[in-house]
């Protein structure tokens, strides 16, 4: 479902900023992108999504480059992460001296996370985000 929530004004323009992309080969995503578009009916409603195609060869590769940002956030919060299409892990090292500070920064750091994925037209799903503590006796 994440393929299908991506806003192209904001990938162009990332596929422009952030990755180069120019003349003809930004020409050509840009129309690859404007054919992109399909249509949900639950009961009454008819909803138009665009985003990318999940099944396509372009489609993971335009989603990545979509939340390529959200890396690069992550990591100057020092986090260690992991993306995986519309899935996230964080890792943070926690030390007892230091626990309450290390839980605030990650709360801080969910917090710009949150920031940053709604503007972009995302959403952080609260009821999927889950905090594991391993530690040792």
């Amino acid at each position: 479902m994440a393929f299908d929530i991506i806003d192209h004004s904001i990938l162009i323009t990332r596929l422009s900023s952030w990755f180069w992309f120019h003349g003809s080969v930004f020409n050509w995503f840009i129309s690859y992108l404007s054919s992109q578009s399909s249509r949900v009916k639950c009961h009454s409603f008819l909803v138009s999504l665009r985003g990318v195609p999940q099944g396509s060869v372009f489609g993971p590769l335009l989603f990545i480059m979509y939340m390529t940002p959200l890396s690069t956030l992550i990591s100057s919060l020092s986090l260690n992460h992991h993306l995986y299409a519309a899935d996230m892990q964080l890792f943070l090292s926690l030390y007892a001296s230091n626990l309450d500070s290390s839980i605030t920064h990650l709360e801080n750091a969910l917090q710009a996370i949150s920031f940053w994925m709604s503007a972009n037209l995302l959403i952080l799903i609260s009821s999927k985000t889950e905090f594991l503590l391993f530690g040792l006796k």
